[in-house]
This record gives structure tokens, C-alpha cells and sequence, in this order.
């Protein structure tokens, strides 16, 4: 790999367009890449729409087996305020711009050129490394569910997550629900509101006894890891015109889960919470479960957190940089929370990627210089853990 071969991938990548969805142009892309390398791997479309796939590759054989994995999607790049086109790279003094750049194009990329260069050393590995490419990690997760049901996680003692940490080592991630809360009620002329049954003004009520209600029952509880639960309520719509009584709305509202708090304790009181409000209203409320992922917390001692750890050291002293690298757990959930599902409680989990917190903004960026290094990182984290000496 030379910086001009890496900059080309990555122009590649950001240029399809893989806004939630579409992910199946870059999985054939990278098996255009592996195929001309000899690398195995095949594009596994998602049943429910053939537009969107996984990638499997996989290198090695026996124990220990190493996954690996990066997600093709992104979010919306519809958003005022892009300085540039967000499907081109932009170079700007030590930065780069586009959509995915850090989130998480820059990691995908680096994991394939660490594949590439495996392949030419394929013959010095002690155990098998396996790269999971996933669709829909932003939305709802289906890409990692699929390869889950497949059973490609079987046998993974250790899993590496390309989302972007910057030189930070990821250990435990929240869980994520997602809710989209619906209202019905009656419309009705304005000047006459008696007659009708205002959804907007009963999603409003609703909404402060849920909030009240999970608040208060997340109080007191934390975990160690990863903090407390975390609710939003970060969507409401409702209503078509100023003069109409509003017949519908409806709200989405994301919290992070922590074990002590978990997903189906919190919509216990949901439902409790619906049942009453529908018994003693006019409207009725309902809602629908958009994500449903568990925490997920891997060994602080495992051996892929140690290899990571002695690789990113070295290589920030080798830039003349403080080479320590911080550990800890954060809010953002990764593909890792479905991968690991019924894993053993041994199984290491550690996220690790070249990125920095302009995820999901506009004009999202990445230092140039990072890229580049986290490519010969994850070419060095792999050559450790398979025991390879070059």
C-alpha cells in the first residue's frame, strides 16, 4: 500500500452512495479488490431488499480466530452547511472531508488493505482472521443480524470494531431502543376544539409521563463501564395546518441502556404506560420498537485489548506523541452489540478506528495522517495476534 493507493480507495468509497442504505456497490467493490488479490470472500445480499449485502472474507485457518469489522453505510449527507461535496474527499491543510470519512469509511478501507497485506503472509498465521463488512449499522442494524443468524460469529474469540475512536481503546458500549410513538386522536375545525380530540396536545402529555417515569426508575442505577441510561426525545411531528385540530402525531424518542436498566424492563413500563393513558383518554397511543440492542462489555484483560494497546503505543511514539493509549466504555452503540449476541462472556470486544467526534456532522473529517496510520495499525494488531513475524 502507498498513500496515493490509499487515498484512491477511500475517494472510491465516499463516492457511493451508501446513505443508509445501497450498501451492496461497496461490498462488490471490495470483493472486486479481494478477487483480484485471491483473498475468499463472497457478497451475501439481504433478503428483504437486494440492494443491500454483507461481505465475508476470510484468511487463516484454526484457532485463534480474529473478526474484524466495519460498516459500509452512513448517514444522510442531505444537510445545509457542507463547505464541499460531501461525496468527494476534500483535502484541506491536514484534513480530509466527506460524508463517511470518519464514520466509518477511513476504518473499512484500512481493514481491507490489512486483508490485502494478510493474503501475502497468509502462510506465517496461527489461527484464522475473518472481515466482516456490514449494511445498516446506522439504521436498525440488519446487515449485522443477518451475518448473527448465519452463523459467522461462531468461533470468534475476539472481535475488532473499525468505528472510529481515534487513538482511544472502546471496550463496553451502551445498548440502543429506539421507539417511534404514535397518537390518534380526532380532527376538528379550531374554532370549535370540543369536537375534536387534539393528538398533539395527548403526545405532549405522554410523553412527560414516560419521561418522568424511565427517569425515575433509571435514578440510582449505573454501571461501572459505561454510566447511566440516557432517554431523548428527538423527533416530534404533528398537526397540517394552524386552523385544523391536529388528528395524529408522532414522536421517536432513543435511549442508551446500561445492564442494570435493561431493554425489556423499560418496555414493561411502556406498555404499563400505554394501557393506562389508552383507559383514560379519548386518543390512543401505540408505538413500534425501531432498535433493540443490548449493551455489550468485553474483558478489560483480554489479549486483543493488550495487542491493541502495545500497537497504538507504539505507533503514536513512533509520531513523537504521548504513547499512551485511554480505555474506557462510551454511549454510541456499534454492529459488536448484535455480533456478540449468546458470545461466551470471554469473548473480546474492543473498538478501535481512525475518526474524531465530527461523526454524523456536517463537513465530517478526518486527519489524512491518521488514515494512513491505521492502516499500518491494523496491519500490526493483526501480525501480533496471529503470531505473524515479518
Amino acid at each position: 500500500m502507498n498513500e496515493n493507493e490509499a487515498m484512491d480507495l477511500l475517494k472510491k468509497f465516499v463516492g457511493l452512495h451508501t446513505e443508509n442504505g445501497n450498501e451492496k456497490v461497496v461490498a462488490d467493490e471490495i470483493k472486486a479488490i479481494f478477487d483480484r488479490a485471491g483473498v475468499p470472500c463472497k457478497v451475501l445480499p439481504l433478503e428483504e431488499d437486494p440492494t443491500r449485502a454483507n461481505l465475508v472474507a476470510q484468511l487463516g485457518h484454526g484457532e485463534p480466530v480474529l473478526g474484524i469489522t466495519g460498516h459500509m453505510d452512513t448517514v444522510s449527507a442531505q444537510q445545509e452547511g457542507w463547505k464541499t461535496d460531501p461525496f468527494e474527499v476534500v483535502e484541506d491543510g491536514d484534513l480530509i472531508y466527506g460524508r463517511g470519512v470518519t464514520d466509518m469509511k477511513a476504518g473499512l478501507a484500512a481493514m481491507v488493505f490489512a486483508m490485502l497485506d494478510l493474503k501475502k503472509h497468509e502462510d506465517q498465521m496461527h489461527g484464522t482472521v475473518r472481515f466482516l463488512a456490514t449494511a445498516g449499522e446506522e439504521v436498525g442494524m440488519p446487515g449485522a443480524a443477518a451475518l448473527y443468524e448465519q452463523g459467522y460469529m461462531k468461533g470468534v474469540q475476539a472481535l475488532l470494531v473499525g468505528e472510529p475512536s481515534g487513538y482511544n481503546i472502546v471496550y463496553a458500549t451502551k445498548g440502543e431502543l429506539n421507539l417511534n410513538i404514535a397518537m390518534k386522536g380526532k380532527a376538528a375545525h379550531s374554532s370549535t376544539p370540543q369536537l375534536g380530540i387534539n393528538a398533539v396536545e395527548n403526545l405532549i402529555e405522554f410523553l412527560d409521563v414516560i419521561s418522568k417515569r424511565i427517569k425515575d426508575a433509571a435514578a440510582g442505577r449505573s454501571n461501572p463501564d459505561l454510566g447511566d441510561t440516557v432517554f431523548n426525545i428527538d423527533v416530534i411531528r404533528g398537526g397540517q395546518q394552524v386552523n385544523a385540530i391536529p388528528e395524529s402525531a408522532n414522536a421517536e424518542v432513543n435511549m442508551r441502556i446500561i445492564p442494570e436498566f435493561n431493554n425489556k424492563e423499560i418496555l414493561a413500563i411502556l406498555d404499563d404506560e400505554v394501557k393506562k393513558f389508552n383507559e383514560s383518554h379519548k386518543a390512543s397511543v401505540s408505538y413500534e420498537v425501531t432498535m433493540d440492542i443490548s449493551p455489550a462489555i468485553g474483558p478489560k484483560d483480554a489479549k486483543l485489548v493488550d495487542v491493541v494497546r502495545s500497537v497504538g503505543e507504539r505507533h503514536l511514539k513512533e509520531q513523537g506523541k504521548p504513547g499512551e493509549i485511554p480505555m474506557f466504555g462510551v454511549s454510541g452503540g456499534t454492529d459488536g452489540s448484535v455480533l456478540l449476541l449468546d458470545s461466551p462472556k470471554d469473548t473480546a470486544y474492543v473498538m478501535f478506528g481512525p475518526g474524531n467526534d465530527t461523526m454524523h456532522c456536517v463537513n465530517e473529517s478526518l486527519p489524512k495522517a491518521m488514515y494512513f496510520d491505521f492502516i499500518g495499525i491494523y496491519e500490526d494488531i493483526i501480525d501480533e495476534y496471529m503470531g505473524i513475524e515479518k
